[in-house]
């Protein structure tokens, strides 16, 4: 049976051994949208020859008659779902809401198996003085609702 897990599983087949991670699959009953990346971002000829290996093994199996089959990268304003895209944006600015709404801002300065490390600024007010104060916060994966660029 064509399900979400079989597709995951043709890319993951697909992608091993290359610098190319799997983002999401979104399965639909019209539509299967495939999401991949890699570290230096991925290309329109990677998303081709992956859309032609899938198209390969899906035809005549009843599934291209009725979905359409979308291979892309994910946009720049989607959230980061897997470990592949924070490590691409270390240094960069991120909007984290934590599991209580609670919205964070800073610059992702580490990411690994199990979190993710942010850096921010707040200006505290001392007398008539402002002031920075820099803070250090980890988070789990599990423990955020979501996590997107800043621009």
């Amino acid at each position: 049976m064509i399900d979400k897990n079989y597709i995951s599983d043709l890319i993951n087949r697909k992608l091993a051994g290359t610098d190319c991670f799997l983002v999401e699959v979104k399965y639909s009953p019209s539509r299967i949208a495939v999401f991949i990346d890699k570290p230096t971002g991925i290309t329109i000829g990677e998303c081709s020859d992956l859309h032609r290996f899938m198209y390969n093994d899906l035809d005549g199996k009843d599934i291209l008659e009725t979905h359409e089959l979308e291979v892309s990268s994910p946009g720049m304003s989607e959230p980061l779902r897997v470990y592949g895209q924070y490590l691409r944006r270390i240094g960069r600015e991120i909007q984290v809401i934590d599991q209580t709404g609670v919205v964070h801002k800073g610059i992702l300065n580490s990411a690994d198996n199990n979190d993710f490390v942010l850096s921010t600024t707040k200006i505290i007010k001392e007398g008539k003085k402002k002031m920075e104060q820099k803070e250090i916060r980890t988070f789990n994966y599990d423990g955020v609702k979501e996590v997107k660029l800043v621009f």
